[in-house]
């Protein structure tokens, strides 16, 4: 079943949200993106560049821009980059403009591929437990507005095939 908005997945940063929305997106032939892809696409800025130019305070205040952006978009799939709902103006927004689904993967299993990309802000001069503390907050966020939880426990087309049956 094709649905009438955007299907919008949530969750913490290195949690599968851009894998599993590719394959959602071939699965259900629709148009997928990638707001942290959009942000860098529509303000010709990396995310570290962003950070560099205004800290997190500019980074989010361009990141609730493009979340306005994906009321627009029609049946797509939505990849949320990992922060985007830590502010309840993104969150608003996104919970009436499609369903929400939460990525839950377990922190160690974040924590491992977010190692291998030292370079993005949340991993940057931040020890473990710190991120770990940033998870645990987080987390009851994505709860909030999250119509779904999806367990990220058994692959990507596995967490796929759990939101497809949803639909």
């Amino acid at each position: 079943m094709t649905p009438e908005h955007p299907i919008i997945l949530c969750g913490f940063t290195s949690s599968g949200k851009t894998t599993i929305g590719k394959l959602l997106s071939e699965q259900l032939g629709l148009p997928f993106y990638d707001t942290d892809q959009m942000l860098i696409e529509h303000y010709k800025m990396t995310i570290p560049e962003i950070f560099a130019e205004g800290g997190e305070s500019l980074f989010r205040d361009y990141e609730h821009e493009i979340a306005r952006q994906v009321c627009g978009l029609g049946p797509s799939v939505v990849s949320t980059g990992g922060g985007m709902l830590t502010f309840d103006r993104n969150g608003e927004i996104l919970e009436k403009s499609g369903t929400i689904f939460y990525i839950d993967r377990p922190f160690e299993d974040c924590y491992r591929n977010l190692a291998l990309h030292p370079e993005r802000p949340l991993f940057k001069n931040h020890t473990k437990e710190e991120i770990e503390n940033t998870y645990l907050m987080r987390r009851g966020l994505y709860k909030k507005y999250a119509k779904y939880d999806i367990p990220n426990t058994g692959g990507p087309q596995d967490a796929a095939a759990k939101i497809c049956a949803l639909l």
